[in-house]
């Protein structure tokens, strides 16, 4: 195999493995067992404009329709959000899809990446290697978000709504439904627990790539001192 290709293939694990950790992860907090999760809290904030029984349906609901579960008639059958609510959560779906897409092209360019270089004896070192510096950069990155988050959280989700999001249409005020069911606290919640969760996968997948360099490595020197 060309030694450029092989590079290649070892830098898509690299610069692949972070996104595809963290938004493997998104999905799974994109889900009303997690929401459940937060409004079950006994220091969670309470809405004023809803019962729990009905912010919990509501909630839900809307989730369901980011997910792709529910249609945008439906959703807007709820009666609960006014046009720029109905606006945003549309403009979400559209940004959910298409990270959807960005994951599973991700996704794919990894497998044929870590196949490509485990397939043979004398490559699956740099296919080990790959994986432990990806997780490494992986630490890294999301160290340093995660730390971001705990001390400025405010700053960090402004700064990611201004990206993602045109002009002011992601402001909303308190006693707008999107903010009853999903109040700050609930952000602050997910961006930890989604840091957390993706350094722990990180830190398994930088072990399993130790390992498997070193034994990759010893198997390596065997052959050679077989052959001499």
């Amino acid at each position: 195999m060309p030694r450029s290709l092989l590079n290649l293939l070892t830098l898509l694990l690299v610069v692949g493995l972070p996104p595809f950790l963290v938004l493997s992860n998104i999905f799974v907090f994109l889900t009303p067992q997690y929401l459940d999760y937060e409004y079950g809290k006994p220091d969670f904030p309470k809405a004023e404009r809803f019962d729990d029984k009905d912010r919990r349906y509501y909630a839900s609901e809307s989730i369901e329709y980011e997910r792709g579960n529910r249609t945008l008639e439906q959703f807007k059958a709820l009666g609960v959000y006014d046009d720029r609510e109905v606006k945003h959560m549309v403009d979400v779906r559209v940004l959910i899809e298409k990270v959807t897409i960005f994951h599973a092209v991700d996704g794919v360019l990894l497998l044929v990446a870590l196949v490509g270089l485990a397939a043979r004896p004398t490559t699956r070192a740099l296919a080990a290697r790959g994986l432990l510096t990806g997780a490494l950069l992986t630490v890294a990155l999301f160290g340093a978000i995660g730390a971001f988050a705990a001390t400025g959280f405010n700053t960090l989700f402004t700064g990611f709504h201004r990206v993602f999001f045109e002009g002011d249409t992601w402001l909303f005020s308190y006693t707008d439904s999107l903010i009853q069911f999903y109040p700050l606290r609930f952000w602050f919640d997910t961006a930890i627990a989604l840091v957390v969760l993706t350094l722990v996968e990180a830190i398994v997948v930088g072990a399993i790539g130790w390992a498997w360099g070193r034994r990759a490595v010893g198997s390596q020197q065997s052959t050679v001192n077989s052959k001499q």
